[in-house]
C-alpha cells in the first residue's frame, strides 16, 4: 500500500485517532486512561509484578506496530502495483479512493467517541464507572496526584512515546521501498530477531519435545496398561464370575432343587395318606376299628390256645 492518506483523507483522519487511542497517546484520548488502568491494577496486584512487566512490554509493543502500520499503510510512496505492470494497472485496475459516507460516517463517529471518552473516564471525572456505580459524578483533580496515580500516568507516557519514536524512526524510511515485496526494515536491522519472531521463539520445537513427547509416552503406557493389566485383569475376574456361577447353578439344580423336590414329593405322599385316614367319615372308622378288633381277637385266641 502507502501514501493512502492522499486518496483517503478522512479514513487517514479516523485511522489516526484510532492509532494513537490504541497506542496510548496521553489525556486526549480513550486508549490511554483504560491503559492507566490496565497498568495500575497490574502494579498494586500484591501477589506479583511479573503481569506489570508484561503490561508494559504490551504497550510498548502496540505503540510500535501501530505506528508501523500507519507509515506503511499511509505515509511513503504507493507500491500497490510494481514497476514491470505499472501500465496495466492503470488501465485494468481502480486507484485507491475514499470509501463512501455509510463507511467513513460511523469511522468519524467512533473517533468522536474515542475523544469523547477519554473526557469521561478520567480519574478526574469518572462519569461512566460512578453512573454504572449509581453515584454522582463529580470533577476532581486530587486523584491525578494521589500516591502511585501520577506516576503510572507518566510511565504510561513515556511508554507510548518510546514506542511511537521507534516505530517512526524505523519505518519513515519506508516510503523509499518500492514494491511491497522487499523485505522490512526490521528485517533488515535486525535479522536474527526477526528470524527468531518468524520461529516464535522455537515455541512448537520445545512443546514437541517437551509436552507433546510425555503425552505421547503417556498414551502408550496407558494403552498398555489397558491392553495387558487392565484387560487381563477383567477377563480373569470374568471367568471367576462364570465359575462361580456355573459352581451356583450345579448346585441348585442339582443338591437343592432335586433333593427338597425329592423330599417335598415323599412328605406330600404320607400327608396325603395320612389325609385318607383323617376325612371324618365315622363308619370308615368304625370299619376299622371292628377289623382291629377281629384281629386283636384272633391274636389273643391263637395265643390262649398255645
Amino acid at each position: 500500500m502507502g501514501a493512502l492518506r492522499e486518496w483517503m483523507p478522512k479514513t487517514f483522519a479516523a485511522y489516526a485517532v484510532g492509532m494513537m487511542a490504541l497506542s496510548g497517546v496521553p489525556i486526549f484520548f480513550s486508549g490511554f486512561w483504560s491503559k492507566d488502568e490496565i497498568l495500575h491494577s497490574a502494579l498494586t496486584w500484591k501477589t506479583s509484578h511479573v503481569p506489570f512487566f508484561f503490561v508494559v512490554c504490551a504497550a510498548l509493543l502496540t505503540a510500535f506496530y501501530m505506528t508501523r502500520q500507519m507509515v506503511l499503510v499511509f505515509f511513503g510512496k504507493y507500491r500497490g502495483m510494481s514497476s514491470s505492470n505499472t501500465s496495466v494497472v492503470h488501465h485494468h485496475e481502480k486507484a485507491p479512493h475514499e470509501s463512501p459516507s455509510v463507511m467513513t460516517r460511523p469511522l468519524k463517529a467512533l473517533a468522536v467517541l474515542t475523544v469523547v471518552l477519554a473526557l469521561l473516564g478520567t480519574p478526574m471525572w469518572p462519569w461512566i464507572q460512578e453512573y454504572l456505580e449509581g453515584v454522582k459524578a463529580h470533577f476532581d483533580l486530587g486523584p491525578l496526584f494521589q500516591a502511585g496515580t501520577f506516576g503510572i500516568l507518566l510511565l504510561s507516557s513515556v511508554v507510548a512515546v518510546i514506542g511511537i519514536f521507534l516505530g517512526w524512526r524505523l519505518y519513515s524510511q519506508a516510503k523509499l521501498l518500492r514494491s511491497a515485496d522487499e523485505p522490512d526494515p526490521l528485517e533488515t536491522r535486525f535479522p536474527k530477531a526477526v528470524r527468531f519472531l518468524k520461529a516464535q521463539g522455537h515455541f512448537d520445537e520445545i512443546y514437541e519435545i517437551s509436552v507433546i513427547r510425555f503425552q505421547r509416552w503417556l498414551s502408550q503406557v496407558a494403552d498398555f496398561l489397558d491392553r495387558t493389566l487392565w484387560a487381563g485383569g477383567v477377563q480373569v475376574v470374568s471367568l471367576l464370575i462364570a465359575a462361580v456361577s456355573w459352581v451356583s447353578r450345579a448346585v441348585d439344580e442339582y443338591l437343592f432343587n432335586q433333593g427338597f423336590n425329592r423330599g417335598c414329593d415323599e412328605l406330600k405322599q404320607g400327608g396325603g395318606f395320612l389325609a385318607r385316614l383323617h376325612r371324618g367319615d365315622v363308619q370308615s372308622y368304625l370299619r376299622i376299628i371292628g377289623i382291629a378288633l377281629c384281629f386283636l381277637t384272633l391274636i389273643l385266641i391263637w395265643g390262649g390256645t398255645r
